[in-house]
């Protein structure tokens, strides 16, 4: 159960970096009233709401998971994913050196998961 954990994490953990970047896009309104910054920012709500869910199933896979394993598998899945949403949502472009380094950082996942002790 605690591998569902994490990729639910890291799956939340992707979607909350993509709904900032969203948010970062059409721009971040800080005056008015307080309910017309709520309205107007709830993409950055919505982004920090993921991340909060995602603190959740983090700590629910830490319960039998090593933290030396959980977190570069976090964070890396974290990284592949929101690469490839970026590419066919925000329309950017990753160069053959960039394709590279995620194979390695994909070759990293392989090797810290399924040879822990």
């Amino acid at each position: 159960m605690s591998i569902l954990y994490l990729i639910i994490a890291f799956i939340l953990n992707s979607a909350g970096s993509v709904v900032f970047k969203l948010a970062a896009n059409r721009g971040v309104a800080l005056h008015g009233s307080l309910l017309s910054i709520i309205s107007r920012n709830y993409l950055v709500i919505v982004g920090c709401g993921l991340f909060a869910i995602n603190a959740i199933f983090f700590v629910l896979a830490l319960r039998t998971l090593p933290l030396s394993v959980a977190n570069p598998v976090m964070l890396i899945m974290s990284f592949i994913i929101v690469s490839i949403v970026s590419v066919f949502l925000l329309n950017e472009r990753l160069d053959s050196l960039q394709l590279i380094g995620y194979a390695l950082l994909i070759l990293g996942v392989v090797v810290i998961f399924y040879f822990q002790k």
